[in-house]
């Protein structure tokens, strides 16, 4: 079966630095890989060459088989910053996510409504981005990226500014989306309980130039309680690639 994500020896460099060399992994559709790794490591930018954002500088990635040479409807991505357009309120920011749709406006404000509430922001539905704390606007971000279910979904740390009751409620219903719709999933993060809670595998790179030191299966059933012995062991290997030498 030909994967959902293909990254074949890559390799991305900026004249003197290079940020990943050699970077092979294949993603199965449906599946959710966790990206771990310290800063720099080139996390981030494996999702920017996957969206179509960045070149690679050797080798090839591919989507369904097919070379990525630009952005794509079917890729969807939410980055660490909610980059909400200022002049919108909360509602038509999220309906952006909808754009190339050839759905009704209604159809496209219900959606937009019910994603609304699944982030827990019904009542900040005509409320400007300024209006909003950085934790709600990264919140509208979220839903932006999962309104139009895209078949890959990348997300850049989208749980970093948030306070823990609504991380763990938007780790879930990411989960349950994930589930549901069989989104391909990538996942960047520097939490290695919210990779072990989230993802089917968990990739460990290496600092700067970033190679994949490790990639660790979870086989453990959902929902994954974080003081099961297994979860914790988890945790403690990949925590152990990371900081090995």
């Amino acid at each position: 079966m030909i994967p959902s994500v293909s990254f074949s020896h890559v390799r991305k460099s900026w004249q003197q630095v290079t940020a990943l060399q050699n970077f092979t992994l294949d993603i199965a559709r449906g599946e959710l890989v966790a990206l771990v790794g310290s800063s720099g490591c080139g996390k981030s930018t494996l999702l920017r060459m996957l969206i179509g954002l960045e070149a690679v500088s050797q080798g090839e990635i591919c989507v369904n088989g097919e070379p990525v040479t630009g952005i794509g409807k079917e890729r969807g991505i939410v980055f660490q910053e909610p980059r909400l357009f200022p002049w919108l309120n909360v509602l038509d920011n999220v309906m952006l996510g909808l754009a190339d749709e050839k759905i009704s406006r209604a159809e496209k404000r219900q959606r937009a409504q019910q994603m609304l509430a699944r982030v827990q922001l019904t009542d900040f539905a005509d409320a400007l981005p300024s209006q909003l704390s950085g934790g709600m606007a990264q919140r509208v971000a979220i839903a932006r990226g999962l309104i139009a279910q895209p078949q890959i979904l990348m997300l850049d740390e989208p749980f970093s500014a948030l306070d823990a009751l609504t991380r763990h409620t938007l780790q879930q219903e990411l989960l349950h989306i994930h589930r549901s719709a069989g989104t391909t999933t990538l996942l960047v993060t520097h939490d290695v309980e919210e990779a072990v809670t989230l993802a089917d595998r968990v990739v460990v790179l290496s600092p700067r130039p970033g190679k994949i030191r490790e990639v660790v299966t979870l086989s453990l059933s959902h929902p994954r309680q974080r003081d099961n012995a297994h979860f914790t062991a988890a945790c403690r290997q990949i925590r152990t690639a990371i900081t090995s030498a």
